[in-house]
């Protein structure tokens, strides 16, 4: 160990307090955070990464010091701030992601995939097959476009706008109607990627109409169940080649909710 890394081990053993603070802020950054969050990732290796962005921060020179009433409430209190504002970050990034299994969910109700759910061990809750689907494929392309670097990148930025102690959480209006906008953003967001696929269902379920009316014999159940799946199998394999458009529709929407929260928090 050379004498540089020597010397940021002592500040760090120094500065014991501050840097368990920033640790607390990327713990709560982390909790939620796709491919890794959750129950997804290994535990210990969440802590070393959380301890290696902390150090990188503790040595980057944004943070300088912190003023806290000098008793362990006092401490206790800025730590659950901290966690706070690294939980909020993180579960927009969570929510938005969360929306295709909304999308998933309204496409499994119409091509009749509603009974094959399977678990998803990061929320340890029954999840649409087809969301799923939507789900590992953004986490693919979260990966490939440098996502958790904008993410990351975003942490950063929050020690800059937001120093340790100093965000405005209790009785803050404006995050309140942040997070109903986020709210807001997860249906819209879920409505928009299953549009076109309940599109193609409605009209086939309104062309299955006007043959059981032309041909009244006709028994609806037994033609128009396999031809809803069938027509539901081709949809998907036409709409998930262009689901790389939707990605940067979310990518913006998570880079501008991030800036928009971490702007409501600022005193």
């Amino acid at each position: 160990m050379n004498l540089e890394n020597s010397q940021v081990l002592i500040d760090i053993f120094n500065n014991t307090d501050l840097y368990m603070l920033i640790f607390v802020r990327i713990i709560g950054f982390l909790i939620f955070m796709p491919v890794i969050g959750g129950n997804n990732g290994i535990a210990m290796v969440k802590i070393g990464l959380a301890m290696a962005i902390s150090a990188i921060i503790f040595t980057s020179g944004n943070v300088t010091e912190v003023v806290y009433v000098n008793s362990i409430m006092g401490y206790f209190m800025l730590i659950l701030k901290e966690f706070f504002v690294g939980f909020i970050i993180s579960y927009i990034v969570f929510f938005v992601f969360n929306s295709v299994y909304f999308t998933g969910h309204m496409i499994d109700q119409q091509i009749g995939y509603a009974m094959s759910n399977v678990f998803d061990p990061m929320t340890n809750t029954q999840v649409p097959i087809t969301g799923n689907l939507y789900y590992f494929c953004l986490c693919v392309l979260f990966i490939l476009n440098r996502g958790p670097h904008m993410v990351i990148s975003a942490i950063f930025y929050s020690y800059e706008s937001l120093p340790i102690g100093e965000a405005y959480i209790l009785n803050n209006s404006g995050l309140f109607y942040g997070i109903i906008n986020i709210m807001v953003e997860f249906f819209k967001i879920g409505f928009l990627f299953a549009l076109p696929i309940i599109g193609v269902i409605l009209v086939m379920d309104v062309a299955l109409g006007v043959l059981v009316r032309a041909v009244p014999k006709m028994n609806v159940f037994v033609v128009g169940m396999p031809l809803k799946v069938i027509v539901g199998l081709i949809s998907l394999w036409i709409v998930v080649p262009v689901f790389s458009e939707m990605y940067y529709r979310i990518y913006n929407l998570i880079s501008e909710l991030i800036l928009n929260s971490i702007k409501v928090m600022m005193p």
